[in-house]
């Protein structure tokens, strides 16, 4: 079995847009959770404010307890970009989430 949801959204300025999807699998006995999370928020600024960017921050989690039978994955990217077209410049944050959180099937507690 398996349930999927999507949602986009955006904000009524249009400056900041989430897109989200869930997606639940019930397979051999394992039910498996998977959580994907895209933000982005974007501002107009002057060319002339535009420069070098970091590097987009990673943080990366896993857990495993093999007394209650679960694991769970969980991977987060943060960063910025300039984005230039001929007369604009942009400025954009990006936010990417993905969870995967595994347990035994008729064992709800997966969260």
């Amino acid at each position: 079995m398996r349930d999927m949801v999507f949602k986009n959204l955006t904000s009524q300025d249009k400056k900041k847009r989430v897109l989200w999807a869930s997606e639940v699998i019930n397979e051999d006995g394992i039910l498996t959770k998977i959580h994907k999370y895209l933000i982005y928020i974007v501002k107009e600024v002057p060319k002339e404010t535009a420069h070098k960017t970091e590097r987009p921050e990673v943080f990366v989690i896993k857990h495993r307890d093999t007394k209650e039978k679960t694991e769970k994955f969980h991977i987060k990217i943060k960063g910025s970009v300039y984005c230039m077209t001929e007369d604009r410049c942009f400025f954009v944050s990006f936010s990417h989430t993905l969870k995967i959180d595994l347990c035994e099937a008729p064992h709800e507690a997966c969260s």
